[in-house]
């Protein structure tokens, strides 16, 4: 019988938007954590920030990071505002391409509702925490005072979000670990917060089907998929003008998007993408159902139609694209990937058990009444 193969997705895309690459030169970051607290701090201790700060300096002084090691500095539990503020580039110098400023540790809210970043002796109470933390405020103060083209704020800690709120904030790109009201999570076994350990972890796989060049969007788009997933809260990005062309980093992954191992991430990504549905709705399924569709295709043209990696994927875009709402799609699609299946391993293989599963779902949600052996399926 014929077989239907994925829709073939031409290669003539427009070219992405170029990045934003700062010579390294003319960059700047200051990484700040604190994962010790002292009396009469009651915070619980983190060393996950500890081990993040240094583990997001090597990746940003790294053969794919994009900054001069002498422009970056970093500091684990500085005891002072002052101390922090002092890493920061004076004033008055010369104008920079990027100046980046991050934190890893408690976030605590002060009076008004404002966040404030934790440091060692920290009192998290109404009264107290303005006094004895950094004000976020207090950091977006001094960064209006640097000259820099392009300024970012990462924050990975609790209400993150409400650093949106703050004066001098609004020309900042800023990518914050959760909202306003939220807490970020570590979970246990995480040898970084869960934030770091995530980017980090996208950093090291990389995006196959992405550019040379993670810019903050690319970086943004697949950690408000990743963090969901593993059940960390969701993050928020607001951009400022074209902050969101910026690249911090080189992508690892860059031209392996149709590689098996490329294959395998890109389809990793869309099943993330596809089980944080619930907060996305129908336009998550979708997408995840056309990235399904391309590496189906791309495993077609590159692995072959009957390879056991691409039945895999074609099976994938099919159970999406119905989840997506296409039963009848999803129904034909199975069962030309199931009469592919057959012939290439036994019976019982397990894979192909799925699919026959599956195609049994979206036969009945499909309202499909042709016998199985009419419609030129095997079944053993």
């Amino acid at each position: 019988m014929a077989t239907e193969q994925p829709e073939q997705h031409s290669r003539a895309q427009p070219p992405p938007w170029p990045p934003i690459v700062p010579a390294p030169g003319r960059s700047a970051a200051v990484l700040i954590g604190t994962a010790t607290q002292v009396v009469p701090s009651t915070l619980p201790q983190l060393p996950q920030a500890a081990a993040g700060v240094m583990a997001l300096t090597a990746e940003l002084t790294g053969p794919y990071g994009l900054f001069d090691p002498s422009t970056v500095h970093s500091r684990v539990d500085p005891p002072t505002p002052a101390e922090v503020l002092r890493l920061l580039p004076a004033p008055g110098g010369d104008r920079l391409d990027l100046l980046l400023f991050s934190f890893s540790g408690h976030g605590v809210v002060g009076p008004g509702d404002r966040l404030c970043l934790a440091l060692p002796g920290t009192v998290d109470d109404g009264s107290s925490a303005e006094h004895t933390s950094l004000p976020v405020a207090t950091v977006f103060q001094a960064l209006d005072s640097v000259q820099a083209r392009h300024k970012v704020v990462v924050l990975d800690c609790c209400f993150a979000g409400r650093a949106l709120d703050a004066p001098k904030a609004a020309d900042v790109h800023i990518l914050a670990a959760a909202g306003r009201t939220k807490r970020a999570r570590t979970p246990e076994g995480y040898p970084q917060t869960g934030f770091t350990a995530t980017l980090l972890g996208l950093l090291a796989e990389g995006v196959p089907d992405g550019p040379e060049h993670l810019d903050l969007t690319t970086l943004y788009r697949h950690l408000e998929v990743a963090l969901p997933a593993a059940g960390l809260p969701r993050p928020l990005q607001r951009a400022f003008g074209d902050s969101g062309d910026v690249a911090l980093f080189r992508n690892r992954a860059h031209g392996t998007a149709v590689t098996r191992q490329g294959l395998l991430a890109r389809a990793r990504f869309a099943e993330r993408l596809k089980a944080t549905a619930a907060t996305g709705g129908l336009r998550r399924l979708r997408h995840a159902a056309a990235l399904f569709a391309a590496i189906a295709s791309d495993a077609v043209a590159h692995l072959g139609p009957t390879d056991l990696d691409t039945l895999r994927y074609r099976h994938a875009h099919a159970s999406a694209t119905g989840a997506a709402g296409e039963p009848r799609r999803a129904y034909a699609l199975l069962r030309e990937t199931v009469a592919d299946w057959e012939p290439t391993v036994p019976s019982d293989d397990p894979g192909l058990a799925a699919a026959r599963a599956s195609l049994d779902v979206w036969r009945e949600r499909a309202g499909a009444t042709t016998p199985a052996h009419a419609a030129g399926e095997t079944r053993v």
